[in-house]
């Protein structure tokens, strides 16, 4: 792995982490649990070097914006704000990490 890529894996840990608190403050219990899953996965990927760790990253997220959507919508933040503010956060983390390991990916256990 590349060594721009491990900088942008600690990167990652630390806006997870940093929302992972966040979440905590605002009684965000479901998305506390996704944040360490996240961060779990991260370092999955940036001790191990394992594939899994990018696939369970990926699935995070996922659930992510299933949880932001939905949390939004029943707050009355309404639809397309729920949509617009969950897709910008679930995709910029695993969508800039791939961008980083598109060329490992293929090679990872």
């Amino acid at each position: 792995m590349r060594k721009s890529a491990k900088i942008w894996l600690v990167i990652a840990i630390l806006l997870c982490a940093c929302v992972t608190v966040l979440n905590f403050t605002e009684g965000r219990i479901p998305s506390v649990i996704l944040a360490l899953v996240e961060i779990a996965a991260l370092v999955v990927l940036l001790v191990k070097e394992k594939k899994a760790g990018f696939w369970l990253l990926c699935g995070c997220y996922l659930l992510s914006f299933l949880t932001g959507v939905i949390g939004g919508i029943t707050g009355g933040t309404g639809i397309l704000l729920s949509v617009g503010a969950s897709a910008i956060g679930s995709v910029l983390i695993p969508g800039i990490t791939w961008l980083f390991l598109r060329k490992d990916l293929p090679n990872m256990r």
